[in-house]
């Protein structure tokens, strides 16, 4: 029996491939897609991927990284994806722009030196702390403030900004706190003044411009700020994404942070010459992406979740949630494949999933069918 393809797959094939594209092409597809009813898909997504994961373990220490930025790979970049960690290791972007600034090495050169951020901490050389006189002097490289276009009084528009009582005297900026009553607070008031933005976009460390085939420019940086980025009028806001899964899903949504989570998980294997078919990461995306915010696959996501107590024990602090569960009085329906192998009964996948049943026929005497069910 032929399988119907469902009319907005064919809407779609033929709005890619044209009016006289071979739906036979889509047919086949389709149907190589499909799966047996009870097929355990958890099992085997899981098995696919942890065994690439191994590899990537033996594999890790030869892999190199991308361009001239230092990029977290293999099983460390596999680890912050699926746990989705708000804060990863090495924060990247890569920035397209316009059609009309693209082309030109010097505009995009430009753009890229101004959304380096330039911090306090960049162009100041030391400090002093007097508590007596509840002051704090900043002393400044004006070799280093002319090179990226600044002057003192510069700096002291930004501190002033800040409602900090200032005064200059030759390379160094004098503040007063009247309210510091210890060092430990002027130290506090240096940090805050260290870390202030001078200019470009705030977590942008680094930029590295690089050419594509087409002769056209795009910008790589170290860190990542997608929000104030895309507000900016040279920026293509289709094409320019950052890897940091977390920040995506805040920014663009969480269809475009699930499409982020495949799309990282496959590179970083490619990376190592391994290949896991993508509709296992495809699985695992839309399990931590189906509530509608991105969720770790660890006990304070979507594993914690699990409404089955003896899958969420069989995870991690199984001793937790056995006495909780005791205490609240859960109960366990066993629907999962967890919980029945702990249990040692048949899980509800493959031939688990339905019930049989065998009818044996028998005749009396008038000719009519003597039935016995047995459910096994």
């Amino acid at each position: 029996m032929k399988i119907e393809v469902p009319k907005k797959y064919i809407e779609k094939f033929i709005e890619k491939y044209g009016k006289n594209a071979d739906i036979g092409r889509l047919q086949a597809a389709y149907e190589r897609s499909l799966i047996t009813k009870g097929e355990d898909v958890g099992v085997i997504a899981a098995q696919s991927l942890g065994e690439a994961s191994t590899q990537l373990t033996l594999r890790t220490k030869h892999t190199a990284g991308i361009a001239a930025l230092n990029t977290t790979s293999g099983l460390p970049r596999i680890v912050e994806i699926f746990d989705a960690k708000k804060e990863i290791s090495t924060p990247t972007m890569n920035i397209y722009l316009k059609p009309e600034i693209e082309k030109s090495k010097q505009k995009v050169a430009e753009f890229a030196n101004k959304i380096i951020e330039i911090k306090a901490s960049d162009v100041i050389t030391s400090y002093n702390i007097s508590l007596r006189r509840k002051e704090l002097t900043l002393f400044f490289d004006k070799e280093m403030l002319r090179s990226y276009g600044f002057t003192l009084k510069d700096i002291d528009r930004k501190l002033s900004d800040i409602k900090l009582n200032t005064s200059i005297e030759e390379n160094r900026i004098i503040i007063k706190d009247q309210s510091a009553d210890s060092v430990k607070k002027l130290i506090r008031l240096r940090n805050k003044i260290i870390n202030l933005t001078l200019s470009g976009v705030k977590g942008i460390s680094r930029v590295i411009v690089n050419e594509t085939e087409e002769k056209k420019y795009w910008v790589m940086t170290a860190g990542s700020n997608l929000k104030d980025i895309l507000k900016m009028d040279e920026v293509d806001q289709s094409r320019t994404m950052s890897n940091n899964i977390i920040e995506t899903a805040e920014v663009l949504g969480i269809e475009i942070a699930r499409n982020l989570i495949i799309k990282e998980t496959l590179e970083t294997l490619e990376n190592v010459g391994l290949v896991v078919d993508i509709r296992h990461i495809m699985l695992i995306a839309d399990a931590m992406c189906f509530s509608g915010e991105v969720k770790g696959v660890n006990r304070y996501g979507i594993t914690g979740e699990s409404s089955s107590i003896l899958a969420r024990a069989s995870f991690e602090v199984p001793l937790k949630h056995l006495i909780n569960a005791s205490l609240e009085h859960d109960i366990d329906e066993f629907k999962y494949v967890a919980n029945n192998i702990i249990s040692n009964q048949v899980a509800p996948v493959g031939t688990g999933s339905v019930k049989l049943i065998s009818l044996d026929y028998g005749r009396k005497d008038e000719g009519k069918p003597e039935g016995k069910n047995k459910e096994k």
